[in-house]
């Protein structure tokens, strides 16, 4: 079965004839998927109220304590406050508003469904 075309005029012919039903397959497969998505994000532990407290920096370390080693976020604090009922906590700040030791700082409190307190810091 001699054609006259070569292998590779063949494969081009092909890939020409079936081009839109190899990407009508693609976005068919890819349908279901994109449904899941908001299923998978969904949050399984959601905020179900805030508050907001106040605390005391107790100390304050930059982070990542090697920044060569991590790549992603970039350098920013890392704060240890103690809250007004004497509760240790661990807070994330940004490196553009830092925070002296002994300075009294609002943040809030993040309580999630399933019990879990969170905390942020918020702006001055």
């Amino acid at each position: 079965m001699a054609t006259g075309f070569s292998r590779k005029s063949r494969l081009l012919l092909l890939q020409a004839e079936y081009r839109e039903a190899v990407i009508g397959l693609a976005f068919f497969c890819a349908l279901p998927l994109a449904a899941l998505i908001p299923i998978a994000m969904n949050q399984d532990n959601p905020v179900v109220g805030t508050q907001r407290v106040a605390g005391i920096v107790e100390n304050a370390t930059s982070m990542p304590v090697a920044p060569k080693a991590v790549s992603g976020r970039g350098l920013y604090y890392q704060y240890g406050i103690r809250l007004n009922d004497n509760a240790l906590i661990s807070v994330d700040g940004e490196l553009d508003t830092p925070h002296t030791i002994g300075s009294e700082v609002t943040i809030e409190r993040q309580r999630h469904k399933k019990g879990a307190d969170t905390f942020r810091l918020l702006p001055d």
